[in-house]
């Protein structure tokens, strides 16, 4: 049954199209159009923060990414780690792949064991994958009654793992202690309401929390959810105040939304040349929106203005470094 890898790699490749719903999902994006062999580590950089915050997504592709040893130090104990959160959330190809991974062992780091590989096959084939039903049939014939009964049993007593409900006390007391990376966390959570009722209105009181503090990506939902009004009345003064701050630390979305609401007068005055700095400045970092818009303002803008926002972004300098 040498179909692990092959599994793995079409896997990684299907799930790629998986988009992430919820507050600001650029991030996850990002990791995703880095996946490349020679920019790989890019992705482990966008796909690991998410990752810890218990999107399943990320977490299967975090792991196939530790199993292959691209982008990071090839480690099966991390990978089988990061696909059994994926799996233990339902995620369907991380159920067939940690199936195919206890099937096959790992020579000197995974014993084999046809129970666990049998009950995650079980528990894929019940969301109708083809793959994980030819598997689970094919791992059956293979074992004992007695290994089939372990694995029902193990099937019987599993209890799915809501990551977020898991972590979410454990979040709220270190962020009522200050920590702003939780503060920040306890707001995604009450944002896409996993494991809790969705309330925007404690989303954005925690994320402010850690804006205080600094926080560039709270920085950055703050301002996202006072330009779209979610949570409170719609305010560009202040979703433009969150972006400036977030945009200083160096987030690229912030200043690429900064940079719009500079051109178009969203809460600052109207002003191109601060508009083509941080365009500018979002387009270095790669961000193909602050590229169009850049080469669009380009064009009626004179060649003093233009001059003027490309020095202001030269001496631009990122707060905290």
């Amino acid at each position: 049954m040498k179909y692990l890898a092959r599994f793995i790699m079409m896997a990684f490749m299907a799930a790629m199209f998986w988009g992430l719903a919820g507050c600001a999902p650029a991030n996850y994006q990002k990791g995703i159009r880095y996946y490349k062999p020679d920019d790989v580590a890019a992705a482990v950089r966008e796909l690991k923060p998410l990752a810890e915050q218990g999107n399943a997504e990320a977490q299967f592709n975090l792991g196939s990414l530790y199993y292959q040893g691209w982008g990071v130090p090839q480690d099966y104990g991390e990978a089988t780690q990061w696909m059994r959160k994926a799996a233990e959330q339902g995620h369907v190809f991380a159920q067939t792949t940690l199936g195919s991974i206890h099937a096959e062992g790992v020579q000197g780091a995974i014993q084999k064991d046809y129970p666990q590989a049998l009950m995650w096959f079980i528990f894929a084939a019940a969301q109708g994958d083809m793959e994980a039903m030819e598997f689970r049939d094919t791992m059956a014939n293979r074992m004992t009654p007695t290994q089939i009964a372990e694995a029902q049993r193990l099937a019987r007593e599993f209890k799915p793992q809501n990551v977020y409900t898991k972590s979410f006390q454990e979040f709220k007391a270190l962020g009522e202690q200050g920590d702003a990376v939780a503060q920040f966390k306890v707001g995604l959570i009450y944002y896409g309401g996993q494991g809790v009722p969705r309330d925007y209105i404690e989303a954005l009181n925690w994320f402010k929390k850690a804006a205080r503090q600094g926080h560039p990506l709270a920085q950055y939902n703050a301002g996202y959810m006072y330009e779209k009004g979610e949570g409170t009345p719609q305010d560009y003064v202040e979703a433009a105040n969150y972006y400036r701050q977030a945009a200083k630390r160096g987030n690229r979305l912030a200043q690429y939304t900064l940079g719009y609401m500079y051109e178009k007068g969203q809460g600052v005055l109207p002003d191109e040349i601060q508009a083509l700095m941080w365009y500018n400045l979002a387009a270095i970092q790669g961000e193909a929106k602050a590229k169009a818009a850049r080469d669009r303002v380009n064009v009626w803008m004179t060649p003093a203005q233009v001059a003027e926002a490309q020095r202001l972004a030269r001496e631009f300098k990122i707060v905290g470094k």
